[in-house]
């Protein structure tokens, strides 16, 4: 198999091509339109200005204007102060954005510059969680780096005035922090609890607890820390009595429970005080302050279950890649189409390197398993379990939002993007290992002959569909006859990077093609 050179010059140079594409997106993308931008931006300049935390209230939201500066692009004469239902938010990217509203005198541009920074941080973060991962395979590192930096709807989010750029950094440093005590620096792991190792967890458990003080979505950082801990602890010592694996457990568990709740207690507080009841997160306030959202149930009452089906994929697709403003400015229809065959080819190379390490031998497979990271028996199988762990919670909390409103936003599906990096990087990987690549070839050929057949029995033959599959077809069997050709595998670097390169022109494309033309607007504040 193929490996590409990546030095740390390289993960600089994505940081440095992510910061500019994001300083572009802020510059170009018309004030305000940005998902609930207005609103993180009005509690930011209240914590600026008035010196305290607010408290959300009833009249805080209002559908019928809010739609109004959506339709008239959010025209000067109309203000956007009483925008104000992310009251409810935890309070640490507004108290830290706080100065730099004071020293730019509000700039809108100055604080999106601001959250793109944090956004750097995430991104270098993960990089470095990729490291502990696969740490021999450092162009898989470089890919999943460049995929969590250039996904396009992911650019537009940590270029605007959210919350979102500070969770992902916490939840990157968090994995960060988890990953590495997994890996055991060595061969600590096998010894009994250290001071370090409790050091590293109370570190773990204080960076949670800043997750609990920036935005609810990081809370799924606490879960997945304590299962991964309770595995590793309750793997050590497959044959020691129940009681003394439970021992094990709970040490490795305590620093991180008690370091994250002493964090995020005050807050609790002061939300069960302010909103009554157990509403220490200030959601059930929330709700019912924001009235006239779709819910799911008179969603499904009015259009029925397969057309909530089919919206849930389609909007959940199209906006994870990019669906920009307030989630009404979709690109062009080819591209998601491009997106789409591209994702199902990472699918099929996840499912073709799992079955290899499930079937792969163990003693003369021996190289075969270290070269696999997909193989369950990878000396750092640790790393995948994390991101399929963190997946299957972050996905788990979007179905359950979606049970109550209809909130299709492929964005809720970035606190995993470990998880979707990691396995975009090894599955396109995978894809271009040459056997895995005839049989891809194949699922698209079969995929063209349905396509061609249902077409021409409707009468309405997909013809650019069909001729991206024709082009991912050639893609994979020149990959796949590459190792038969003399000098011909110094072009397998060049096909793995294709895509992430790609992404790359897109976002460069997006403002003048999408963005500026659909949402002219004002640039500034």
């Amino acid at each position: 198999m193929f490996q590409t050179g990546v030095t740390r010059n390289s993960q600089f140079a994505v940081l440095l091509v992510y910061f500019l594409l994001a300083t572009l997106f802020a510059v170009t993308t018309p004030a305000w339109q940005n998902p609930d931008e207005p609103a993180h931006y009005n509690y930011i300049a209240f914590v600026a200005t008035e010196g305290r935390l607010p408290v959300l209230q009833m009249g805080d939201y209002d559908e019928a204007y809010l739609q109004r500066l959506k339709d008239e692009k959010f025209p000067p004469e109309l203000p956007i102060a009483p925008v104000r239902y992310e009251f409810h938010q935890p309070p640490l990217y507004y108290i830290l954005a706080a100065p730099v509203y004071w020293l730019s005198g509000g700039s809108l541009l100055a604080l999106r510059l601001f959250s793109a920074l944090l956004g750097a941080g995430a991104i270098w973060l993960l990089s470095l969680c990729f490291q502990t991962v696969v740490p021999e395979k450092p162009g898989v590192v470089l890919a999943a780096t460049a995929f969590v930096a250039f996904l396009p709807m992911h650019l537009a989010i940590l270029s605007s005035v959210n919350n979102d750029s500070l969770a992902e950094l916490l939840i990157a440093g968090g994995l960060l922090v988890l990953l590495r005590w997994t890996a055991g620096r060595g061969r600590r792991m096998a010894r009994p609890q250290s001071a370090t190792r409790n050091s590293q967890l109370l570190w773990l458990g204080a960076i949670i607890g800043l997750g609990f003080l920036t935005k609810a979505t990081a809370y799924i950082l606490l879960p997945v820390t304590l299962f991964t801990l309770a595995t590793v602890a309750f793997a050590q010592s497959p044959n020691r009595p129940v009681s003394t694996r439970l021992r094990r457990i709970l040490s490795s568990c305590h620093p991180v429970i008690l370091s994250s709740l002493l964090l995020g207690l005050p807050l609790w507080l002061r939300n069960i005080t302010t909103y009554g009841g157990l509403d220490f997160l200030g959601l059930g306030w929330h709700d019912r302050v924001v009235t006239g959202q779709p819910t799911t149930a008179d969603w499904i009452a009015a259009n029925g279950w397969p057309a909530y089906g089919e919206r849930a994929w389609d909007f959940t697709f199209k906006s994870f890649w990019g669906v920009f403003g307030w989630l009404g400015v979709f690109m062009d229809g080819r591209i998601y189409t491009l997106l789409l065959i591209f994702s199902a080819v990472v699918g099929a190379g996840l499912v073709a390197g799992l079955w290899r390490g499930w079937t792969a031998d163990r003693g003369p497979q021996a190289a075969s398993i270290r070269d696999n990271p997909l193989d369950p028996r990878h000396p750092r199988s640790i790393g995948l379990f994390v991101a399929l762990l963190l997946l299957a919670g972050v996905a788990a909390s979007y179905v359950w939002y979606n049970l109550g409103f209809v909130q299709h936003q492929g964005r809720y599906l970035f606190p995993a993007l470990f998880s979707f990096g990691l396995l975009v990087a090894l599955g396109w990987r995978e894809a271009l290992h040459p056997p895995t690549s005839f049989a891809v070839a194949g699922l698209l050929l079969f995929w063209a002959v349905v396509l061609a057949g249902t077409g021409l029995a409707a009468g309405a033959l997909d013809k650019w569909t069909l001729l991206f599959l024709a082009g991912g077809m050639g893609v994979l069997l020149v990959n796949g006859w590459l190792d038969r050709i003399p000098g011909g595998t110094r072009l397998r670097p060049v096909l793995y990077a294709l895509p992430f390169v790609s992404l790359i022109l897109l976002d460069a494309a997006i403002p003048f093609l999408y963005t500026v033309p659909q949402l002219a607007g004002h640039l500034g504040r």
